[in-house]
C-alpha cells in the first residue's frame, strides 16, 4: 500500500471515530454513508494494486493481507530493536510484502491448496512453503527466516478460512469427480496392461517373491523387461565419478552389503551411512550399491566428493545443472542447491540415489541433504560421531568375518589352501584392503598362499615396518600393503621405476582426493595434440608405462572419467611410514617438481577455460597440502614459492579471487619457513591483499596493503622500487574505496619518487601513469585524463606491444575518457575495436575482455540504443558472476548498470527488482559509505518514487 493510501485509510477511521462519539444522530448517517464510500474506493485502490478487482477470490486475498500487514508491522519492530538501519529495514519489508503479495494471489487461485488446507491443516504449512514464491536469489537466512514466518501466518489464516470459502463446496466436489474418474481410467489401463503383458507379470512376481529381502537384485530383471518392453523407460541421470566395482569373480557379498541393498530396497528408508575404518571397503560397498541402481534403470544415480563441505557444494551445483534447474537469472550457488532440492523434492516418486562419499565431519552435510520420495542417501565416513541424532540409519563397515576372508583370498590367489588362507586372513585381521594387495600379490608373482606367508615373514625380519596407528591394524597388515608396491615395482626397468616411485612419492603427499591424471601422465594430453618431442618425449613414455603399471597392479585407483588419479588413504598412511629419511626427502621433492611442472602459460592467453582449469586444479592442491599435516614438509622448498605465486598471479589474472584466498593457510604455512627471503614474504601479503580487493573486501585489503609499505619503506627506503609497487597498491585500494584525493596523492608521489635510471616507460610507470589519469576521470578532470591516456598509449604500445594487457587496458580507459567527454560515437567504435582484439588476445572471459564489454553495453545505452544495451548488460551479468562470482564489485557494477538500462527502456518493476538485489549486497560487501553503495541506494530511491507515482496515477485514472 502506498504511502497516501495509508494516510487516506487511516484519516476515515479517525472521522468515523470521531462522528460516533459526537452522537449527531440521523444527521450523521449521510457523513457515514459517504465516509464508507470514501473506504471503498481506497479497498478499490488496494484491488488495482494486487491486480484483483475483477478476481472472486479479492476477499480472501484481502484477508490474508491484511493478517500479513500485521505480521510486517511487527517484523519492522523487531528489525528496529536489532539496530537495522532505516534503508535496510524498508528494503527487507518491501522483498517481503511484494514476494508473499504473489503468494498470496497464486494460492487463492490454487484449488488444491483450498482441498490440503482442509484435509491436512496440521500439515498445510510445509506445503505452502514448498509452493510459494521463491525470493530473489540475493535474500539471505535471515531474510528466509522472515519469510518463513510470514507464510506461517498466510498458512494459518488460510486454513482458517478455506471451507468457509464461497467456491470449496465447487473445488471439492469436482475433485470426487475427478477421482473418480481417473480411479476409472487407471482401473481400464491396468486391466488392459494385465491382458497384454501376462507372461510378464507372471515372470516379475516370481522373481520379487524369491529375492524380496535383497530387492534391488530384482532390479536387473526389471531392466531386462523394460528393454524388451520399451514403453515407459524414464529419463535417466547418472552422475559424478562413481569407483569401478571389483570384477565380478573377485566380489565379496558381504552381511553388511545385502543390510545396505534391504534397506534401500525400502524407499521409505530415506538415509544411510557406512562407517568403518580405513580400509573396510566402505566406499566398494556404496559403489556396489550404486551400479546396482543403474544396471537397474533408476531415474538417478549421483556420487558426490564428500570429503569437504566446498566440494559438497560444488557437486550439487554440477548436479543442479545436470537436471536442467534453472539459473538463467544467474543464482547463488545456495539458491542453486535449493531448487535442485525442491525439484527432488517435489518430484513424481521415482528410485533415486545420491551418494555422499567420505565425508570427514557430519556438519559439512548440514543443509545439503536433500529429501523426496523414494530419494535415497548414502553417505561413507570414518566419523561415527552425530548420525544417529540426525535421522541416518547406521550401518558399521567392519573387517570381512573370517569365512569372507578365506573365500576371497582362495578366489583371487586362485588357491585350494584353505589352511593358509585362514592363517593369512588372521595376521591380516581380515582388513579388506590388505586381503586384496595380499591376494593380488600371490596372484602377480604366481605363489601359492603358503609361499606367500613365508615371503611375509621374510619381508618383515629384513625391513622396519611401522605398524598403521589404530587399534585394528596388524602390523601385517602394513607389511602386506608395502610388500604390493614393492612387488609392482619390482620387474620394471630402471627408469620405469623411477616414474613409477616419483608417482607414488607425490600422489602420498599432494591432495588426498587425487591429482590430476595428465599431471602424472602427459602423454595422455598433450598440447595442441602434439607428439612430445626429444627428452620430454622418453620422460613422457616412462611416465605412461610406469602409471600403467601401477593401475594395472591396483595400487593406484582412478575416477571413472580417468582425469584424477588418487592412492588409497590407507596405503598412501603406511608408505609414507615405511619411508626412511632418503625416501622422505625424494618424495618431497616428487611432490614439488609434479607442481612446479605445471605451467599455466602453456596456453594461449586466450584459451581461459583451460588456462582456468589448470589455475583452479594448481589452487586446489596447494590449499590441500596446507591442510593436510603430513605434507607440510613441502612449505620448506623453494620450489613451493614460485607454484603459490603463479597460482596467486594467474588467479588475480583470471578473475579468480575466491578461489585464491583459499590458500591463504598456504600462504601462512610458508611464511614461517626458511624458504622465503624477506620480500617474498611481503609479496605474500600483497598477493592475499590483491585477493581481498579483487573479492570486495577492501577494508582487509588496505590494512594488510598498509602493513607492506611501512616494512618496505623501513626496509628498502622510498624510492625503492619495492616500495614504490607497495604505493601503487596500496592506492588502487584507495581508489578501489572511493577515496580519490588520496589515491591521486599517492599514485604522484610514486612517480615523483621514481629514480631517474627507472624512467617513464619502464612497466611499473606505465601502470602507474594510467592508474593516476583513470584517477583524475573519476574526480572529473575528463579533459587531464584523456591527455594522459592518449601519451601512456602510445608509450606502451612502442615499449610493451600493442598485445600487451597493459596497452588494452589503457586503450579501453582512453574510450571510457571519450565517452564521458560527451563523444559517444568515438567511443563505441573504439570499444568495437577493442573487444575484437580482448577476445582475440586474451579470451571472451578474461577481466579486460568483461570490461569492454561493459563499457560498450553503457555506450550503447548512452547512444539511445536501448535494445542493444539491455542485452548486452544481460549477457555480461552471466558471465561475470559465473567468471568473477557472486559478490565481486565488476559484478555488482553490472548488475547496477543493467536496472539503469531497464529504466531508462521504462520497465521499473524489473529495474527495481535488480538494485534491490544489489543494494542489498552492496551494504553486505562494500558497506554503507561505499561509492556504489550510494550510487545504487540513489538509484532505488529513485525507482521507488517513479513506481508510487505510477500506482498513483493509475489509481487516479
Amino acid at each position: 500500500m502506498s504511502t497516501s493510501v495509508k494516510a487516506a485509510d487511516l484519516s476515515i477511521t479517525i472521522v468515523v471515530a470521531i462522528l460516533k462519539m459526537a452522537g449527531l444522530g440521523p444527521e450523521a448517517d449521510r457523513f457515514l454513508d459517504a465516509i464508507e464510500g470514501a473506504k471503498n474506493c481506497i479497498n478499490l485502490i488496494e484491488d488495482i494494486k494486487n491486480e484483483t478487482v475483477s478476481d472472486p477470490n479479492k476477499e480472501l486475498i484481502r484477508s490474508i493481507n491484511n493478517a500479513v500487514k500485521g505480521e510486517i508491522r511487527s517484523i519492522k519492530a523487531d528489525l528496529k530493536g536489532q539496530r537495522l538501519g532505516k534503508d535496510e529495514i524498508e528494503s527487507t519489508a518491501d522483498v517481503l510484502i511484494e514476494t508473499t503479495r504473489l503468494t498470496v494471489k497464486q494460492l487463492a487461485q490454487d484449488d488444491d491448496a483450498l482441498l490440503d488446507a482442509a484435509r491436512l491443516p496440521d500439515s498445510f504449512f510445509k506445503i505452502l512453503v514448498h509452493r510459494a514464491e521463491p525470493l530473489p536469489d540475493w535474500c539471505d537466512d535471515t531474510i528466509s527466516t522472515l519469510y518463513r514466518r510470514l507464510l506461517k501466518r498466510v498458512s494459518e489464516e488460510f486454513v482458517a478460512r478455506a471451507q468457509n470459502f464461497d467456491r470449496f463446496g465447487n473445488v471439492a466436489l469436482a475433485s470426487l469427480l475427478r477421482d473418480a474418474l481417473l480411479t476409472k481410467k487407471q482401473s481400464n489401463r491396468i486391466e488392459r496392461g494385465v491382458q497384454e503383458n501376462r507372461e510378464i507379470n507372471l515372470e516379475t512376481n516370481r522373481v520379487v517373491k524369491e529375492d524380496r529381502a535383497t530387492g534391488l537384485e530384482t532390479n536387473q530383471i526389471v531392466k531386462e523387461l523394460v528393454q524388451r518392453h520399451p514403453y515407459s523407460i524414464p529419463s535417466r541421470l547418472i552422475f559424478g565419478s562413481r569407483p569401478d566395482v571389483v570384477a565380478e569373480d573377485r566380489f565379496i557379498k558381504r552381511r553388511e552389503q545385502k543390510q545396505l541393498n534391504s534397506l534401500i530396497a525400502d524407499p521409505t528408508r530415506g538415509r544411510t551411512v557406512l562407517v568403518g575404518m580405513r580400509g573396510c571397503g566402505k566406499t566398494q560397498a556404496a559403489a556396489s550399491l550404486a551400479k546396482q541402481c543403474e544396471d537397474a534403470n533408476w531415474n538417478l544415480v549421483a556420487w558426490l566428493n564428500a570429503v569437504s563441505r566446498e566440494s559438497i557444494q560444488s557437486d550439487l551445483v554440477e548436479l543442479a545443472k545436470k537436471l536442467k534447474i534453472n539459473t538463467s537469472d544467474q543464482p547463488t550457488p545456495e539458491t542453486i542447491i535449493r531448487r535442485c532440492f525442491d525439484q527432488l523434492e517435489s518430484e513424481v516418486p521415482s528410485d533415486r540415489l545420491i551418494v555422499f562419499d567420505n565425508v570427514e565431519n557430519i556438519d559439512d552435510l548440514r543443509e545439503l541433504v536433500p529429501r523426496g520420495s523414494c530419494l535415497r542417501v548414502v553417505a561413507t565416513t570414518t566419523n561415527n560421531t552425530g548420525w544417529e541424532h540426525q535421522g541416518w540409519e547406521t550401518i558399521k563397515v567392519g573387517v570381512f568375518d573370517r569365512d569372507e576372508s578365506i573365500k576371497y583370498l582362495l578366489t583371487v590367489a586362485a588357491s585350494t589352501d584353505h589352511d593358509a588362507a585362514e592363517t593369512l586372513a588372521h595376521r591380516l585381521g581380515d582388513l579388506p584392503l590388505a586381503l586384496a594387495q595380499a591376494a593380488a600379490t600371490a596372484h602377480n608373482k604366481d605363489l601359492s598362499l603358503t609361499r606367500y606367508l613365508d615371503r611375509l615373514d621374510s619381508y618383515r625380519s629384513e625391513r622396519v615396518i611401522r605398524p598403521v596407528p589404530g587399534d585394528y591394524y596388524t602390523e601385517d597388515a602394513a607389511t602386506a600393503l608395502c610388500m604390493a608396491i614393492e612387488e609392482a615395482l619390482e620387474n620394471l626397468e630402471d627408469r620405469t621405476k623411477q616414474a613409477a616411485l616419483r608417482q607414488l612419492g607425490a600422489l602420498a603427499l599432494l591432495a588426498e582426493s587425487g591429482v590430476p591424471t595428465r599431471w602424472l601422465d602427459p602423454t595422455i594430453e598433450q598440447q595442441d595434440n602434439q607428439e612430445l618431442q626429444g627428452a620430454n618425449k622418453a620422460e613422457g613414455e616412462d611416465a605412461h608405462d610406469a602409471l600403467t603399471e601401477l593401475i594395472h597392479k591396483s595400487i593406484v585407483q582412478q575416477s571413472t572419467d580417468k582425469a584424477t588419479t588418487m592412492l588409497h588413504r590407507l596405503q598412501a598412511q603406511v608408505l609414507r611410514e615405511s619411508w626412511n629419511e632418503q625416501d622422505n626427502k625424494e618424495a618431497l621433492e616428487s611432490a614439488a617438481a609434479l607442481l612446479r611442472s605445471v605451467s599455466i602459460n602453456k596456453f594461449n592467453r586466450n584459451a581461459t577455460a583451460l588456462r582456468r582449469r589448470e589455475t583452479l586444479d594448481l589452487i586446489e592442491q596447494l590449499r590441500a597440502i596446507g591442510e593436510q599435516r603430513h605434507s607440510q614438509l613441502l612449505f620448506t622448498l623453494r620450489t613451493i614459492t614460485a607454484s603459490l605465486f603463479q597460482g596467486f598471479s594467474h588467479a588475480h589474472d583470471l578473475g579468480l579471487a575466491c578461489a585464491a584466498l583459499t590458500l591463504e593457510i598456504s600462504a601462512n604455512s610458508l611464511e614461517n619457513t626458511p624458504a622465503l627471503d624477506p620480500y617474498e614474504r611481503l609479496k605474500l601479503h600483497i598477493c592475499l591483499a590483491q585477493a581481498y580487493q579483487a573479492a570486495g573486501n577492501l577494508p582487509k585489503a588496505i590494512y594488510r596493503y598498509r602493513q607492506v609499505l611501512e616494512v618496505c619503506t623501513r626496509t628498502f627506503g622510498k624510492g625503492d622500487p619495492r616500495t614504490l609497487s607497495c604505493r601503487n597498491y596500496l592506492a588502487s585500494a584507495y581508489q578501489a574505496a572511493g577515496n580519490l584525493p588520496e589515491a591521486i596523492y599517492l599514485y604522484e608521489q610514486v612517480l615523483r619518487d621514481t629514480p631517474p635510471i627507472v624512467g617513464k616507460y619502464h612497466p611499473n610507470t606505465l601502470n602507474t601513469r594510467i592508474s593516476l589519469a583513470s584517477a583524475y576521470q573519476e574526480v572529473g578532470d575528463i579533459h587531464k585524463a584523456i591527455d594522459r591516456y592518449k601519451q601512456v598509449c602510445k608509450d606502451c604500445i612502442k615499449v610493451l606491444g600493442e598485445n600487451h594487457p597493459e596497452t588494452l587496458r589503457s586503450r579501453i580507459n582512453l574510450a571510457y575518457a571519450y565517452q564521458e567527454a560527451g563523444d559517444v560515437d568515438k567511443a563505441i567504435s573504439s570499444y568495437e575495436q577493442l573487444l575484437q582484439d580482448c577476445t582475440r588476445i586474451l579470451g571472451q572471459e578474461h577481466p579486460h575482455t568483461l570490461a569492454t564489454r561493459n563499457n560498450l553495453a553503457s555506450a550503447y545505452e548512452s547512444a539511445g540504443h536501448k535494445a542493444e544495451s539491455i542485452s548486452s548488460y544481460e549477457q555480461l551479468l552471466q558471465d561475470c558472476t559465473r567468471t568473477l562470482g557472486q559478490e565481486h564489485p565488476h559484478t555488482l557494477a553490472t548488475r547496477n548498470n543493467l536496472a539503469h538500462s531497464y529504466a531508462l527502456a521504462g520497465d521499473i518493476p524489473k529495474a527495481l527488482e535488480h538494485w534491490l538485489k544489489t543494494y542489498a549486497d552492496c551494504l553486505r560487501i562494500l558497506g554503507p559509505d561505499h561509492p556504489l553503495t550510494a550510487t545504487v541506494r540513489e538509484n532505488l530511491e529513485a525507482a521507488r518514487r517513479e513506481l508510487e507515482r505510477k500506482e498513483e496515477d493509475s489509481a487516479a485514472e
